[in-house]
């Protein structure tokens, strides 16, 4: 991963992360299917292989089929890139699935389930001194 204590890495994994999304743009442009969004880019310490993480906006059949066509298409990407890079070696390209936000979705509809308890009867309602039940 880049460390910010890499700055070369850093700039690299940004640029490669524009250079994708370019790349995609110009190669989904003809085809019909989902939106596929290049979310972030990380790249070892080495500049040797870069993770490039994807969301895709469409339901789990279309989605899994961005995927697969995202898998196979990475040394294509690669050549892209290589093109538009003055580097000796270019790293290796790995699309990953970013499921940030599905769990950040997860998250928020489990925390709206929180903020509205069901209401139970006889729970949370507050005890009188007289239905303590102190016997005297």
């Amino acid at each position: 991963m880049a460390k910010p204590s890499y700055p070369r890495a850093r700039r690299l994994a940004e640029t490669i992360r524009r250079l994708t999304g370019e790349w995609l743009e110009a190669e989904r442009a003809d085809q019909e299917g989902p939106l596929v969004t290049v979310t972030d880019v990380r790249v070892t310490g080495d500049l040797h292989h870069a993770s490039v993480y994807f969301t895709v906006l469409g339901d789990d059949p279309e989605r899994a089929a961005a995927e697969a066509w995202m898998a196979e298409s990475a040394t294509r990407a690669r050549t892209f890139v290589a093109h538009q890079l003055r580097l000796r070696h270019v790293p290796t390209l790995e699309f990953v699935p970013d499921t940030v936000p599905g769990q950040g979705a997860r998250i928020d509809r489990l925390l709206a389930e929180l903020a509205e308890p069901e209401a139970e009867p006889g729970v949370g309602a507050p005890v009188g001194r007289d239905q303590e039940g102190s016997g005297a």
